[in-house]
């Protein structure tokens, strides 16, 4: 299978790509030395927990989500940054390590927005959560040159 686009830009973002570990490989590793999977479409709940056995963080595109507003993220003055992601990709909800979601990304000039799910749960085909919100360049400067100094916090720690 060819990968689309996003899945080569996002990829870009690390030091390295396509990390070898044993029979399975990593997407791309961080300058922090965390690996990432980058993944644009669902996948089962065997191969998301086959995949955690050589991935730190796990990266969605859910761009056509959010546009068609299956994925909403709202701030709540109660309780911060949350989200509620209608027929939500099943098999994450046997994630175990941290996931960021694509929200926007225009691979024309690199801006876009990405929320860090820092809590979710999974009900039917519904996910609800809670989460950070950062801009693209931040998650760009961290996967490529470690912790940034801006005003975001420090993602997938």
């Amino acid at each position: 299978m060819t990968e689309s686009a996003w899945h080569k830009e996002i990829k870009g973002w690390g030091v390295a790509t396509e990390i070898s570990l044993g029979n399975r490989r990593a997407d791309c590793q961080l300058r922090c030395g965390k690996r990432a999977e980058v993944q644009a479409r669902p996948l089962p709940a065997a191969e998301v927990a086959g995949r955690e056995a050589h991935a730190d963080l796990w990266i969605l595109d859910c761009r056509d989500a959010h546009r068609s507003h299956r994925l909403m993220v709202w701030d709540d003055p109660q309780f911060g940054t949350l989200l509620r992601w209608e027929r939500a990709w099943q098999g994450f909800v046997m994630a175990k390590r941290p996931v960021i979601l694509n929200l926007a990304l225009d691979l024309r000039t690199g801006q876009g927005t990405f929320l860090e799910v820092t809590g979710w749960a999974f009900n039917g085909h519904r996910a609800t959560g809670t989460g950070r919100i950062h801009t693209a360049a931040t998650l760009r400067s961290w996967m490529r040159y470690g912790p940034t100094s801006t005003g975001d916090r420090t993602v997938a720690r």
